[in-house]
């Protein structure tokens, strides 16, 4: 595991991805993230831009046909 260290940057606190975890990890430069915290420790996950645009129309979808929905899952 590498160490790296947290750093103020304005109102927002920054830190790097050593290169080599980049590599591996196949990320991009201007990658976008979610981040969380599970069981103490940060959590960093890469977003999928094509997983979000599917995600938001399946939430349309969802909201646009919600009385059919329901009539199906009382059935």
């Amino acid at each position: 595991m590498a160490q790296v260290i947290l750093r103020k940057v304005g109102s927002s606190f920054v830190t790097t991805i050593p290169a080599e975890l980049v590599q591996e990890m196949h990320l991009q430069e201007g990658q976008k993230f979610e981040i969380g915290k599970e069981n103490g420790r940060l959590v960093l996950v890469p977003t999928n831009a094509e997983f979000d645009a599917a995600m938001e129309a399946h939430r349309r979808i969802l909201e646009q046909y919600r009385p059919a929905f329901q009539k199906l899952a009382d059935a």
